[in-house]
């Protein structure tokens, strides 16, 4: 058979891709759907919830989107706030509906910064310090948790080891972090490494330069820009996570347990993780059942417990959809009235970022 006929038989790379994907996608559904339902089913019982609790929690959503805006503005070096919303509403709307939307929704927000001037330098190295710097701020959480674990109430063993690996995890990345900030040797070595698996894994640009010199030239990129603004860029982080967290507070107050502080922020931070999952939506179902079950295990009933998750899911997680959906509509008609065009939706699963040493930030 000729050549050609074997290529026809060949099946396509991306065809492949999705398949496996959407296959992957359709069992985590399957397997967490009745999380789902369970938390869903609980709807009419929103209203036991506290007079004014959901508009406290919404409000809170809305400061900790605030507190991510101007971080990402602080990190792109940015004054465009309206770009800073309206490409994280849209990349974040992505997350939350396509399944693995990670690496959609980084595609969605770097095309729409780098269609409105950004350079795609200054948008992939800002975009990845955003998400190296939410990452670590979210595993410094746990931190604040552990004496009161400790020296408190009782708790699961559970949740005691959970909190002490959190606190380790951070500790080993403010490490890690601080040596690369500090010291060329082990950014060179990381950099042969990645261009050592890119040509494994046959991803090698052969012209472009060496991982170990974007490495660099990203870190000293990251420390002239940011030099003067780390207690603002720490701050914002800190902010975005922590009105988030009080949003969780107060769905559980809001079904009457005012007691559960210490653990609340183990079962935040789980629940954090849980999302970044990518076989479904925004980590859908995952969350459900993990914050659910967390917080069982912190002293709540299961009735109490699912409530509050749905409080909690409805308006961080269900609530922003629309909102993400008309700023990517927004932010595209003003493209195109200036005259500037972007594909219409990046494919399935895709990551536009210009080497294979880039990371992928979480919208």
């Amino acid at each position: 058979m000729p050549a050609t006929g074997l290529n026809r038989l060949r099946p396509n790379k991306k065809f492949v891709r999705r398949a496996v994907w959407l296959t992957v996608t359709a069992v985590s559904v399957y397997l967490v759907i009745p999380s789902v339902i369970e938390v869903f089913s609980s709807w009419p019982e929103l209203e036991r919830l506290r007079s004014g609790s959901l508009a406290i929690m919404t409000l809170l959503t809305f400061l900790s989107l605030v507190c991510f805006w101007i971080l990402l503005g602080l990190c792109l070096d940015s004054r465009k706030w309206s770009l800073m919303a309206m490409s994280q509403l849209a990349s974040a709307a992505v997350a939350r509906i396509v399944p693995g939307g990670a690496a959609t929704a980084t595609a969605v927000q770097y095309r729409l910064i780098k269609a409105a001037g950004v350079s795609s330098e200054q948008a992939g190295t800002g975009l990845t310090v955003v998400t190296v710097l939410n990452f670590a701020v979210l595993f410094s959480l746990p931190v604040f948790a552990v004496p009161a674990l400790l020296f408190g109430p009782p708790v699961a063993s559970l949740l005691l080891r959970a909190a002490l690996a959190g606190a380790i995890g951070f500790v080993a990345m403010a490490i890690v972090g601080g040596v690369f900030l500090a010291w060329d040797r082990p950014l060179i070595l990381l950099g042969r490494a990645i261009d050592w698996v890119a040509l494994r894994l046959k991803r090698f640009d052969p012209d472009a330069p060496p991982g170990a010199d974007r490495l660099l030239q990203a870190r000293n990129l990251l420390r002239r820009n940011l030099a003067d603004k780390w207690f603002w860029v720490v701050l914002a982080s800190f902010g975005k996570w922590g009105f988030e967290y009080f949003a969780l507070v107060m769905a559980v107050r809001g079904v009457g347990h005012d007691d559960l502080s210490s653990v609340l922020l183990l079962a935040f931070v789980a629940a954090a993780l849980l999302s970044r999952i990518p076989f479904t939506p925004g980590g859908l179902g995952f969350v459900e059942a993990g914050l659910s079950s967390t917080l069982v295990l912190a002293g709540m009933s299961t009735g109490d417990a699912v409530l509050a998750t749905l409080a909690y899911r409805l308006v961080t997680y269900w609530l922003p959809i629309p909102f993400g959906a008309l700023a990517y509509g927004f932010n595209r008609w003003q493209l195109h009235r200036r005259g500037v065009e972007i594909e219409s939706f990046p494919e399935f699963g895709e990551q536009e970022l210009e080497h294979p040493t880039d990371f992928t930030p979480a919208a």
